[in-house]
């Protein structure tokens, strides 16, 4: 394990070979291009409406079958504090954390911020999905129903009509649930929300940004995001998000505190959020990097890997392991999915991580090759965290409720199967 710090205008990065990644997602220029594919149906179009209705199957591009995989994080949750920005006067008695300056030499006042839950926390508060440079086709978040035998539908949204239920995505300082789903032409990062308004009352103890773009409400509790989606594009093709010329080509896709998208800089702001309370690797308010490929022009880079890494106060950074410039992917078989960046070795079946506790290997993606349904399943009857990758032609059977047609709602038995996949079996 050789770990780095890097510090670059008050944002906190964090890298470690067969360890964790950069939290930021968005690192300098790399790779070599991938060739793009030309789409072929083989599903037929879903007649749901989305949301509570479904939204049913959609088409998708011919690869390689793989066996897919998971990485399991378990023991999740515990009480404790992280630091949270609130809007007071310097010299507060309120600014119990800190009483001092933001990033850009506003002023920043901060708490400390409790919980008593065991259940997931912090990720039971409300978080919001990141992403950039990706080809979604359709997403869904389902959440627990009045009842705790079914999980619903509450917000969704598909390539083939283009409009959100109950979701909105952020396109500069404006929200809108209409998008194209291709993130791929420029290196933005994009937030999804719902459709309501976050209402954060007069900040004094809750701040609340003059950023109508991300003040809208995240998901809280248990909740499952699903979506089908490509990570093959043409790297060169990626410009940077003001259109100045060559962006960052690494696809990124985070499930954050929402409160850390809230900071006054859209989680960039360093000196004055919740990211960490040590001022050392995240471990404050919650953060996931769900999937992330490296490419930060370093040993630590490969684009042809994904990293994932949970971050909170409860053990700090856990997960987040990176292939680096010494991996090669065609050592492994074509149908994997899960590796062990550490003995350089397929998983034989799905990793787990315990959170403050022991992990099986170094597990890293190999970075997919056409369409795959991506999971992240949080859950607090079980305190686990669930990531998953799928193959379209392959879809296990404690997924078959759920994919591809992707209903309106999902038995808890669902919920627990889900958990209890150890991809590939």
């Amino acid at each position: 394990m050789i770990s780095r710090w890097v510090v670059p205008a008050g944002l906190l990065l964090f890298a470690c070979a067969c360890g964790s990644t950069s939290d930021d997602g968005a690192g300098g220029e790399g790779g070599a291009g991938a060739s793009s594919t030309t789409s072929t149906s083989t599903s037929t179009n879903g007649s749901g409406s989305g949301a509570g209705g479904g939204l049913g199957p959609h088409p998708t591009e011919p690869s390689t079958p793989t066996r897919g995989g998971t990485m399991t994080f378990t023991n999740v949750g515990a009480p404790g504090w992280w630091p949270r920005r609130i809007d007071r006067d310097p010299g507060d008695p309120a600014c119990s954390y800190k009483d001092g300056t933001d990033t850009w030499g506003g002023h920043c006042c901060m708490k400390e911020q409790h919980t008593t839950s065991t259940t997931l926390a912090p990720f039971d508060e409300e978080m919001t999905l990141v992403m950039k440079a990706i080809r979604l086709k359709q997403l869904a978040v389902y959440q627990p129903g009045e009842s705790a035998a079914s999980w619903s539908m509450v917000s969704s949204w598909d390539a083939q009509r283009g409009h959100g239920s109950n979701l909105v995505v952020t396109d500069g300082q404006m929200t809108s649930a209409d998008f194209t789903g291709d993130l791929t032409k420029k290196d933005c990062v994009n937030y999804f929300m719902q459709e309501a308004s976050f209402p954060c009352g007069d900040g004094r103890d809750y701040f609340c940004p003059n950023d109508p773009g991300i003040n809208h409400l995240g998901w809280s509790g248990s909740k499952l995001i699903v979506f089908l989606a490509s990570m093959t594009f043409d790297d060169a093709g990626v410009e940077r998000c003001d259109g100045g010329g060559q962006g960052h080509p690494g696809p990124w896709v985070a499930f954050v505190a929402s409160e850390l998208i809230r900071d006054g800089g859209r989680k960039w702001n360093g000196l004055c959020n919740c990211y960490s309370k040590t001022g050392s690797v995240g471990d404050g308010c919650g953060e996931i990097n769900v999937f992330e490929v490296v490419l930060d022009n370093n040993q630590y880079s490969n684009r042809e890997f994904m990293s994932t890494g949970v971050r909170s106060y409860q053990a700090g950074h856990v997960g987040g392991n990176v292939c680096g410039e010494g991996c090669r992917r065609d050592v492994f078989a074509d149908d994997i999915e899960v590796v062990d960046a550490c003995g350089q070795q397929a998983y034989a079946s799905g990793p787990e991580i315990a959170v403050s506790g022991s992990a099986d290997g170094c597990p890293v993606w190999r970075r997919p090759e056409g369409d795959r349904y991506f999971m992240i399943l949080l859950d607090e009857q079980q305190r686990a965290i669930q990531v998953a990758v799928i193959h379209p032609e392959r879809i296990p059977g404690a997924a078959a409720e759920m994919l591809p047609g992707l209903p309106g709602a999902l038995s808890r038995g669902t919920i627990d199967a889900l958990l209890s996949m150890r991809l590939p079996e």
